[in-house]
């Protein structure tokens, strides 16, 4: 991991995403008036809350299980358990910008399987292309409920499909293996990138593929339903599943292009947004938007700082722990 990508950084970008959670946490109070918002809060069945904090919960689980198995894919099984810390760790820096933070996912499984950065950082990305293409079909199926215009998610999904083609092929590796080797030698260079062909080559199989995409449908559906239990609780029972669901991946689409980290203010704005949009009082959608950002998000984050802290021999060999940082 690059000297410069240390535990500060994460530490520091964590800062970020608290502050700028707390100002968007703010701003929707206010918009929904801030009393009303207060007291719909206030309210809140906390059965609801662990209902949906349970079904983050299931979610996270099936994410473990689908890295173990892509792990396996890439050469490098390990026990559940360790998949399971994994995953979970690699959780408490979702808030960073762009979520680079989930390097810490590969520099983990480095230390713990021996498994390179670079294939690593390379499922990382299979992931989420797996995520994507998964948030894209739940996002169709609820804005068809709706009657809405799906030719632009459609497209999109189609656009992702073949792309994912493209970087799975052995000859987009071999092309860009060229590239490489046209660069003069290096032979480091070429072994990574190798190293990334070959990653990509398996994790982006249409056999694991697959699997890893069923995988993302089930942990973001589950979130979605935990949406719909939680906007129906404020009172808004008008939608049903399917179009819960789906405004539940619409606004996960929408922060997670947005950059920002754990898409904080693009993916509030959007669901408060699209749920004022389908009839929902301000109040009841902001409340809901609070709610759901701490039992999906914030959850992820707290489980992933617990999973951290409990093999701290490990995490002290972070770049940067020994220098003080409070990581």
């Amino acid at each position: 991991m690059p000297a410069s990508i240390g535990s500060r950084h994460f530490v520091r970008w964590l800062g970020i995403g608290v502050l700028g959670s707390a100002i968007v946490s703010a701003a929707l109070v206010v918009l929904g008036d801030g009393p009303e918002v207060v007291r719909a809060l206030a309210g809140y069945d906390v059965t609801v809350l662990l209902e949906m904090l349970a079904l983050a919960a299931v979610g996270f689980v099936v994410r473990a299980v689908r890295w173990g198995a892509l792990m396996r894919v890439a050469g490098h099984p390990m026990p559940l358990r360790d998949s399971l810390y994994l995953q979970i760790a690699g959780q408490a820096m979702t808030v960073t910008p762009g979520r680079v933070g989930e390097i810490m996912k590969p520099w983990l499984a480095r230390e713990i399987s021996g498994m390179r950065m670079t294939s690593g950082v390379t499922l990382v990305f299979a992931e989420r292309v797996a995520d994507l293409i998964a948030v894209c079909v739940l996002a169709l199926g609820g804005v068809a409920a709706l009657g809405g215009r799906t030719w632009v998610l459609l497209a999109g999904t189609v656009v992702v499909a073949a792309g994912t083609a493209i970087a799975g092929s052995g000859w987009f590796h071999g092309l860009a293996l060229r590239v490489v080797r046209r660069r003069g030698p290096d032979s480091t260079l070429e072994t990574s990138a190798q190293t990334i062909a070959d990653t990509l080559a398996r994790s982006l199989h249409w056999r694991v593929l697959a699997w890893s995409v069923p995988a993302s449908l089930v942990a973001w559906g589950l979130e979605g339903i935990g949406f719909t239990l939680c906007i129906e609780e404020f009172g808004f029972d008008g939608l049903g599943v399917l179009a819960g669901v789906s405004i539940y991946a619409v606004a996960t689409i929408a922060g997670a292009f947005s950059f920002l980290p754990g898409g904080i203010g693009l993916t509030e704005a959007s669901m408060v947004g699209i749920l004022v949009a389908v009839g929902m009082p301000v109040t009841g959608a902001s409340g809901a938007t609070l709610v759901t950002r701490v039992a999906t998000l914030w959850w992820g984050v707290a489980l992933g700082w617990g999973a951290l802290g409990s093999r701290l021999a490990l995490l002290k060999r972070f770049p940067g722990a020994e220098a003080g940082s409070a990581v």
